[in-house]
């Protein structure tokens, strides 16, 4: 249009339009309307044309530009979470403060610790301290007494062995149970000629329960000691050991020197192991196995030949071989054990009913427990021993086998199973376990029941089971419930609560009869008994079924 053009001419170039190094062409992006204030910004009715034809905004002579690459490079890689300090000094940011921090802890662990005999000398200065008004020879008597406590103290700080110097050592078990106290063993070398004294603090897993936090010893010269403390892990699973600290105690006991050893190692809490070395010590010894309750002869029970022994007080009479009574001149029994090759599954329950606390552990601890004792007897047995853990879905599972092997990987599975907080679907774990075993088994549940009610699912599910399998269903008995039922009330709330609990123990007793009634056998004991009554049971049912 000449008139536009004449008003372009008059004035030179538009000033909205600017040259740039690159080429010397115009700009034509257009920037965020975010980054210009809006006084600046061009209408709607300018940007359009005359004919309404919208026109593409041209880059503002005010407006910085920055150049940017056209191909920009690969954002960088992840990196550790220390940095590169040199790389954080060279942007300008401060230094990485751990490193002052682990300076500063360093230096504090090797400031000396007082004594309290050394504390008893400082406070002796405040007798004088309190004559000062008598007289002002009493302030330089307490300035003496105080110097000449610190000068002495210095004396016996560098009397004191280094900790670096000292050598200490954990020893436990690579395999420690769940519940029970395991022996953990702190040794100390004291490589100088003179004796030490030392206190040692080990540091365990927040889970683990102790029978004592530090420890004293004394260690002669160029001689070892020893402290002996008991762990007792409350879950299973993976945990780790921390470092050692100690304070050694100097010639006058005025002052500690404190360090601390590396002694980082894992801890590997698994079920009751130390109940199968009692079983397997009562075997060696030919006893009965004891857990603490009746004495049950657990090899003797089925119909093969095993071995002559002499007779016990507890066995049966019609055990005893006469011919060989007469042979040797004293009772000999006959002990026979049942038949090998049968497969047994051991199902179980790890949903919420199997959370609750019975003691220090929950009830599928105590399940899993009494499962590894079985499992080990089992396969001692000959027998083929599976596995499966389930709550909403199957967990765990291990298909029946024999051997040494087995009882390994039975073990480690029985490690990694935990309990959860969702409702158990024994339909679906139950349809699982029959679309992997096809043969005739022995399944052991292990799992809760409250009433007929609530464990209609479960009754239900575990009477199909039943009917081409022996099923075996082991309960825990609440030791509260028992006494709230049996207690005489002294009050109107003791009163209720032993309605409400006789109330909840005829229930399950309810449903635990209509189980009986289709053919599903049941046990209900305490915890401390679950394990040998379970392992009773099953050599009964074995001699009796197979």
């Amino acid at each position: 249009m000449p008139g536009r053009d004449q008003r372009g001419a008059g004035r030179g170039l538009d000033p909205r339009l600017r040259r740039t190094d690159r080429g010397g062409v115009a700009s034509l992006t257009r920037p965020h309307p975010g980054g210009e204030p809006a006084r600046r910004r061009p209408s709607a009715a300018r940007r359009e044309g005359r004919r309404g034809r919208r026109w593409a905004r041209l880059r503002h002579a005010r407006r910085r530009e920055v150049a940017r690459d056209p191909h920009p490079a690969s954002p960088p890689g992840p990196e550790g979470r220390g940095g590169d300090r040199g790389a954080r000094r060279g942007r300008g940011l401060p230094p990485d403060p751990r490193p002052t921090r682990r300076a500063a802890l360093k230096r504090l662990r090797a400031f000396p610790v007082p004594r309290p005999r050394l504390l008893a000398l400082v406070a002796i200065a405040a007798v004088p301290i309190a004559l000062v008004q008598v007289s002002a020879a009493f302030a330089l008597i307490a300035v003496l007494v105080v110097g000449a406590a610190l000068v002495v103290a210095v004396i016996d700080y560098r009397a004191t062995p280094v900790p670096e110097t000292v050598r200490v050592t954990r020893s436990a078990e690579p395999q420690l149970s769940i519940g029970v106290g395991n022996p953990v063993a702190l040794r100390l070398r004291n490589p100088s000629g003179r004796p030490i004294r030392a206190t040692l603090r080990d540091t365990v897993p927040v889970s683990f329960d102790v029978d004592r936090r530090t420890a004293k010893l004394e260690v002669g010269p160029e001689s070892d000691g020893e402290i002996r403390y008991a762990a007792r892990p409350r879950h299973r699973g993976t945990f780790r050991f921390g470092d050692i600290h100690l304070r050694l105690r100097g010639p006058l006991d005025l002052v500690e020197r404190q360090g601390r050893v590396a002694a980082d190692a894992p801890a590997n809490v698994y079920p009751d192991l130390q109940e199968i070395r009692r079983y397997e010590v009562s075997l060696r010894r030919g006893l009965a196995y004891d857990a603490g309750q009746r004495r049950a002869r657990i090899p003797g029970a089925g119909s093969v030949f095993e071995r002559l022994r002499e007779y016990t007080p507890d066995d049966d009479p019609r055990s005893i071989s006469w011919t060989a009574t007469a042979r040797r001149g004293r009772p000999i029994s006959v002990e026979y054990e049942t038949e090998r090759q049968q497969r047994i599954v051991i199902l179980l329950d790890a949903g919420r009913m199997m959370s609750s606390t019975l003691g220090v552990l929950t009830k599928l601890d105590h399940a899993v427990n009494t499962a590894l004792m079985l499992s080990y007897v089992a396969i001692a047995k000959g027998d083929e021993v599976g596995l499966m853990g389930f709550a909403d879905t199957v967990r765990a599972y291990s298909p029946p086998h024999r051997g040494r092997g087995q009882f390994l990987r039975l073990t480690e599975d029985l490690r990694r199973l935990d309990v959860t907080m969702t409702e158990s679907d024994y339909e679906a774990a139950f349809e699982f376990l029959r679309s992997k075993t096809a043969r005739r088994a022995f399944v052991i549940l292990f799992t809760d029941l409250v009433d007929q009610e609530a464990s209609r699912g479960l009754v239900r599910s575990i009477t199909r089971l039943a009917g081409n399998n022996l099923v075996l269903c082991c309960l825990l008995q609440d030791p509260q419930l028992l006494e709230a039922a049996t207690r005489e009330p002294t009050t109107s709330t003791a009163l209720y609560e032993r309605v409400v609990a006789s109330q909840v123990r005829e229930a399950r007793q309810h449903a635990l009869a209509i189980l009986r009634q289709r053919g599903v056998h049941s046990l209900d004991v305490p915890a401390e008994r679950l394990s040998v009554a379970t392992i009773q049971r099953y050599l009964e049912l074995k001699r009796r079924f197979f």
